[in-house]
């Protein structure tokens, strides 16, 4: 690939932006680009706005020309239905405006950063985190920290050692996301 990417990030907070920006840093890096413009163009602080948002996130994803949208959101529980439910939608209301990847983490996306921690201090223990309620993955994360800025430091403290083959092997909504990225890189580079 000869170009640069210029993506546009619409998701529910900081905590979704960093760890997409350090993903895309990480696994794929020089190729993608943020559009900072289209982040304060249109912005989401919780679910129910990014739900509520979406159609105007997709038509300033026209306007600006993106050659890729990232929609983040949580879906805030650990029931299959619910995740399969949230992502039919979600799936249906981007139909029209691809390339879109959604990165919907079960719960939230503390959970995804639990499964780095626990890989990173205890790499043999196997058990899945996402029946775990949310207060306690934020609470394993960030500790009793509230302010976004100390958050985002102990994030990148575990994504800075980020596994992307392992995380995919154990995170079902993590493997559908990246499996979505790919898709994505793989279509373009058929087109350039």
């Amino acid at each position: 690939m000869s170009d640069i990417l210029i993506y546009g990030f619409f998701g529910e907070d900081e905590a979704h932006r960093n760890f997409l920006s350090r993903y895309l840093t990480h696994q794929y890096p020089g190729v993608f680009l943020e559009d900072d413009d289209f982040r304060h163009q249109i912005r989401a602080r919780n679910r129910d706005q990014v739900d509520n948002l979406l159609p105007l996130a997709l038509a300033q994803k026209v306007k600006s020309r993106l050659d890729i949208l990232f929609v983040t959101r949580d879906v805030d529980s650990p029931h299959k239905q619910t995740i399969d439910g949230r992502r039919a939608v979600l799936d249906r209301a981007c139909a029209a405006h691809q390339p879109v990847v959604l990165m919907l983490p079960v719960q939230c996306i503390e959970h995804w950063l639990w499964y780095i921690k626990r890989h990173q201090e205890e790499p043999g223990k196997q058990s899945l985190l996402e029946s775990n309620p949310r207060r306690d993955a934020k609470t394993t994360i960030y500790g009793d920290s509230k302010v976004v800025e100390t958050q985002l430091v102990l994030a990148n403290a575990l994504l800075d050692h980020l596994d992307v083959d392992w995380l995919y092997q154990r995170v079902d909504s993590f493997k559908h996301f990246h499996n979505q990225v790919v898709q994505f890189l793989q279509a373009y580079s058929k087109t350039e």
